[in-house]
Formats: C-alpha cells, sequence, structure tokens
C-alpha cells in the first residue's frame, strides 16, 4: 500500500482522459496498483478508481453492493445525460435477468456465427479497396466500417444511415466539446426512436422487430425499452469493436513475425484474439455506485460514491497474468475481463469475436505487406482506448511456398516458449 502522499500525488496526476494516458496507460495503472489500489479522483465530479484484478472481478460480481442501476453512471463523465437507465447495463436484478432473457436469443454462438459470410464479404471488399491503393487507413478504412457494416447487417439498419451514427458517437464521446456532444447525443437518440417505431414486431428476420416481440414471463419490451436498448448496442458494439480491431492491426503491422505465424497456422486465431483483448482494453473502466459505506484497501467508500472498475488495469494485474505486458499469442488460460464479468459480461461478445477472427482469417490469406506510415493518432475518449487513424502501407500477400515460406517466417519458432520471449509489447 503507498504512502498518503503516493496517493496525494496520483489523485493530482491521474485522468482517463488525459491524452498522455490514452496513449500510455501502463506505467499509471501499475503505479495505482502497487501504491492505491482503490484510488479517489476529484475529476468529473469525484469518483473511485479501482485497478486490481481480484478486486474489479469481485466488484463486477458483487451487484448488491456495486450497483449499476443508477442512470449515468456506467461512463465517467457521462457523455448523455438522461433520467432513463441505460438497458440493459444500468439495472441490477431481478430487473436485468429479464431484459438479458429477452434478449440472450439473439446473441447465441450459433445465430452470430451464421453472419460470418456476411462479415467476410465486407471485409473482403474493404481489402481489396486497401490493396487496390497500395496504403490507406486502418482505422477510417477498414475497423470503423468493418464494425460498422456487421452491425448494419447484424440489426437491419438503412446501409444509407450507417456514417450517420458513427458520426454521432464519435461526436458523443468527444469531451473537448461538451455542446456538441449535447447535440449529437440528442440527434441520435432521435434516431433511434423513429428506427424503432418504424418497426413491426410481426415482421419476421428483422432484429428490432425481434425485440419488440419478444417475450419473458410473458411480458414483451415496450418501444421505449428497446429504443435504450438500440442506444447502448450501437455504441457499444460500433466503438468499442473498432478500438479492439484497431488495437489489434497495430500489433500486427509492427509484428510482422508474428504476423505471418498466424497466416500459416490459422487455428491459432481463437487463442490470439483473447490475448489481443486482455492487452490492448478497448472499454478502459466502467462504472459502478457503492451501496452503503464499507472500507476497502484502507479506504473507506461512502454509499453513493461512484466506483470506477478499471477493466484494462485489471488485465495487465502481474498478480494474475505472467509478463502480463507481453502478447503471448497462446497464452492459456486467459480469465480477461475485457467483456466484463459476472451478470454484466457483455452480450455482444460473441459479434465482437466473430469480426476479429474474419479479420484475422483475411489478413492472413490476402495481404503480404503491412507497415505503418506516419504518425498514428488516439481518440480522445479515454473510457474507450481505441485509435483515431492508423496509416499503413499494405501489399497483397505472395505464395509463401519453399524458400520464401521459409524467408517468410525466418526466425521464429512456433514452440510457446520462442512466443513468449519474441512478442512483446502492449498495443
Amino acid at each position: 500500500m503507498g504512502t498518503p502522499r503516493d496517493c496525494d500525488r496520483l489523485i493530482d496526476d491521474f485522468d482517463h482522459h488525459d491524452p498522455r494516458f490514452i496513449e500510455d496507460p501502463v506505467a499509471a495503472c501499475s503505479e495505482m496498483r502497487e501504491r492505491c489500489p482503490v484510488l479517489w479522483s476529484d475529476r468529473y465530479g469525484g469518483d473511485w478508481f479501482v485497478t486490481r484484478y481480484d478486486d474489479v472481478r469481485a466488484a463486477s460480481k458483487d451487484w448488491e453492493r456495486f450497483t449499476s442501476s443508477v442512470p449515468n453512471v456506467s461512463a465517467i463523465p457521462s457523455s448523455h445525460p438522461r433520467t432513463e437507465p441505460d438497458l440493459p447495463i444500468e439495472i441490477d436484478p431481478p430487473e436485468h435477468t429479464r431484459y438479458r432473457q429477452v434478449i440472450s436469443s439473439a446473441f447465441t454462438r450459433h445465430r452470430v456465427a451464421e453472419m460470418k459470410p456476411a462479415v467476410q464479404a465486407v471485409a473482403t471488399a474493404l481489402i481489396d479497396r486497401l490493396l487496390d491503393a497500395g496504403q490507406g487507413d486502418l482505422v477510417s478504412d477498414f475497423a470503423v466500417p468493418l464494425s460498422v457494416g456487421t452491425l448494419a447487417h447484424f440489426m437491419g439498419l438503412p446501409g444509407e444511415d450507417r456514417m450517420l451514427w458513427v458520426e454521432w458517437v464519435r461526436r458523443m464521446y468527444d469531451t473537448s466539446d461538451p455542446a456538441a456532444s449535447t447535440r449529437a447525443s440528442e440527434d441520435y437518440h432521435a434516431y433511434i426512436d423513429r428506427l424503432v417505431q418504424s418497426r413491426d414486431p410481426a415482421a419476421s428476420g428483422d432484429f428490432v422487430s425481434m425485440l419488440l416481440a419478444s417475450e419473458f414471463e410473458g411480458e414483451r419490451m415496450s418501444p421505449n425499452e428497446v429504443a435504450r436498448f438500440m442506444r447502448v448496442l450501437l455504441i457499444a458494439g460500433h466503438e468499442t469493436t473498432a478500438a479492439a480491431m484497431s488495437s489489434t492491426l497495430r500489433w500486427l503491422a509492427a509484428h510482422p513475425g508474428e504476423r505471418a505465424l498466424l497466416a500459416d497456422r490459422p487455428e491459432m486465431i481463437p487463442g490470439a484474439i483473447e490475448e489481443f483483448l486482455r492487452l490492448a482494453s478497448p472499454v478502459v473502466l466502467t462504472a459502478r455506485n457503492a451501496v452503503g459505506d464499507f472500507e476497502w484497501h484502507g479506504e473507506t467508500i461512502h454509499d453513493g460514491d461512484v466506483v470506477g472498475l478499471a477493466l484494462g488495469a485489471a488485465n495487465l494485474d502481474p498478480a494474475a497474468f505472467t509478463d502480463p505486458t507481453s502478447c503471448v499469442l497462446d497464452r492459456s488460460p486467459n480469465p480477461h475481463v475485457t467483456f466484463g464479468f459476472g451478470r454484466h459480461l457483455c452480450v455482444g461478445s460473441h459479434v465482437a469475436r466473430l469480426e476479429l477472427t474474419v479479420m484475422l482469417e483475411e489478413l492472413g490469406a490476402r495481404v503480404g505487406e503491412l507497415e505503418l506510415d506516419g504518425p498514428l493518432s488516439w481518440n480522445r475518449n479515454g473510457s474507450v482506448r481505441g485509435l483515431a487513424s492508423l496509416p499503413v502501407r499494405i501489399g497483397a500477400r505472395r505464395d509463401l511456398a519453399g524458400a520464401e515460406f521459409e524467408r517468410g517466417v525466418e526466425g521464429l519458432n512456433p514452440n510457446p516458449a520462442p512466443l513468449r520471449r519474441h512478442a512483446r509489447g502492449v498495443a
């Protein structure tokens, strides 16, 4: 445990929206875990930050002490003030159980797996354009349109509207312009309301109509409830997945040997995805409210205090992961908390994994050259850490047969131990 002076300095210095923290969160998170694992910050109205893996899991699971049922708390600060909770992330059991039961059938592994050909078609078209140009920005030219295209297909959104809500989401989470953020939030909410009102519960094959028609214990979700769920899904499904893809692509561009290994051994892709998700957690933190007063790591938490659960810091905790800042493609087990933990485990995790799987498979099959081509930049939202731009040079894969294959993977050993030595670096 750190001294009061240590914690006072961290309180003064720490801001998860600071561009320096967004660019490189490792040092700050390490110091907080070691010295002040439950840290108070006066910024954004005041809140606690919890950074140790075991603490984050325990708090995520304990909904009776760390409640989610307070509107405007899941993000710090809230980007779109409201009086109604976002569904289902800002409610607790038993209401939360009802909503999860209603929507869970839409997110089964089987239903998500059926989307793979459509996601592959989007990814292939995007890679074709990049290969034709020989260069591009892997955020704006690949990660964002792939995440948007997947969501549009999944939810039956009009194709011409796709970039509208992408821009709304970007402005909603831009903390540098509060007025623009508020306007974007209002426009976004109005769009979702109109979308839900236009759908027919009797229709088939339509995601929104299916939600309107679904029942749990004889009850249906109201149009207002469906709209509140859709608002969360569009934001979470687009921004977080695009962030995960952009960080993964950055790492792959900087590590051509490991990229070649994944191309040659696609059976390693599922495990590699879990490691990419752990190493560069797109969701930096999610917040709860304390219920009652209690002591924690020598600090007094008061009833109603906002408690930020730092998922990204937990995923780099050496108490939970050996050599946590290294990318171990075959790390097993890998119990990361990137999708949360407990009852609020991300309902769209299968969709995110599908997109990352398609991305890695298509890159491995079709892309040879992939090199950084200029300075990259980060989004300004510290709650969801992702790149704003990732310029690269890109070229089609040649046939890596015989001697050319040996040169392509020179120096690599597919055994786990060398991988653990070579594949270092936090994305």
